[in-house]
């Protein structure tokens, strides 16, 4: 308890002290792609720094029982990983700079909603804007899987049933097994945990990380896509994962629907 008392002092003292350039508010046209007639996904899943600005509002605007409720449990990443050296991870990941770009990980599907509502609230309230009025929320299942763009005929991201390209360059940050040591290999891919997003080649939508990285809450709770810590097999399109959240694998893709052009 000790420990995790004071992991969150340190998560408090770095959102305030080091804060953010940017608002904090996507750039449409940059940041989303659409999908459906009013639907626009992220390209990315939400990182550290996006986060971060929206813990640090929470904060500044004195909304402390939202604060509390979405600041992230760093300590997820020793407790999920009893047997690991985690505590690089633990100590930085929410708050170092060199994470920014990183997917956000160790939150409740609560807080993922109650950034989609914040983000809803600032993006609605600026004068400047491509849409009158907009919701952004987390996908149902069938909302992303129409994201994710499968080929016909296939059940991941992109043409084929394996994870390189030209048998040389991985797609996706997952792990898989070394059947020469008969070891599970996470690195070979460019990642250990999680990877810096947009890391690996996009799918047919401009869409990065579809499956691993991360896998990603959906609206109704079911979890979708992988992530580091997947085999391919369990990352398709066509499965979901089971994590108790807060978890080091799980984090969000924000969509926006437009209400009001």
């Amino acid at each position: 308890m000790k420990v995790k008392r004071l992991l969150m002092r340190l998560a408090v003292l770095s959102i305030l002290y080091i804060g953010l350039s940017s608002s904090g508010l996507p750039d449409i046209n940059k940041d989303y792609v659409k999908f459906g007639s009013k639907l626009y996904a992220s390209k990315h899943e939400l990182r550290n720094f996006e986060y971060r600005e929206f813990l640090n509002d929470l904060k500044l605007t004195k909304q402390n029982d939202k604060f509390s409720k979405c600041l992230y449990d760093s300590t997820q990443w020793l407790v999920k990983f009893k047997n690991s050296y985690n505590e690089p991870m633990t100590n930085m990941y929410h708050w170092h700079l060199a994470y920014d770009n990183y997917p956000v990980v160790n939150v409740t599907k609560e807080a993922a909603d109650l950034y989609c509502e914040w983000l809803t609230t600032k993006y609605n309230n600026q004068t400047k804007k491509k849409f009158k009025k907009v919701v952004f929320r987390l996908p149902t299942e069938i909302e992303w899987k129409k994201l994710s763009s499968p080929l016909l005929g296939h059940n991941l991201p992109w043409y084929g049933n394996y994870l390189y390209e030209n048998d040389k360059t991985p797609l996706a940050n997952i792990k898989v097994m070394d059947y020469v040591s008969g070891k599970t290999d996470y690195v070979s891919d460019g990642g250990f945990h999680t990877i810096v997003t947009g890391h690996y080649k996009a799918n047919k939508l401009g869409i990065f990380d579809v499956i691993g990285n991360v896998a990603e809450m959906t609206q109704n709770g079911i979890i979708k896509g992988g992530s580091w810590d997947n085999f391919l097999d369990e990352c398709t399109i066509d499965k979901s994962q089971k994590f108790d959240l807060p978890d080091p694998r799980v984090g969000f893709r924000v969509i926006m629907e437009v209400i009001e052009e």
